[in-house]
């Protein structure tokens, strides 16, 4: 859109706002853009024992040119909010859950008490 380019524009001349804008840009075209980025959520395990486990999205599948062999990016929504933490763990701590997107991103971030 002309707003947007126009915006863009702008941010060029301020480069760490630009950062901050295209960061909550990214962010937010992966929730509600045709660009959505959590469409694969998962279960992570945050133990050894695998007691302890988190829901989250996969942002990223290959993480080699990162340097990280075997790895991939998971997004773990907070309840109650927009926050999160991207945390990077091997791909055999994450299971893919055959669930609607929404429907997990709805469960998180209301705390669990929305019924799926």
């Amino acid at each position: 859109t002309p707003l947007s380019r126009m915006i863009d524009k702008l941010l060029n001349k301020a480069p760490l706002v630009k950062i901050i804008y295209t960061s909550v840009k990214d962010l937010l075209s992966a929730f509600v853009g045709k660009e959505r980025k959590f469409d694969t959520p998962v279960l992570i395990n945050m133990d050894a024992t695998g007691h302890l486990q988190r829901l989250g999205f996969i942002t990223a599948k290959d993480l080699t040119h990162l340097g990280l062999e075997n790895k991939v990016s998971v997004y773990l929504p907070s309840s109650y909010g927009m926050l999160g933490e991207l945390i990077i763990v091997d791909q055999s701590q994450v299971t893919i859950i055959q669930a609607n997107s929404a429907e997990i991103m709805k469960f998180i971030v209301s705390g669990g008490v929305t019924r799926m």
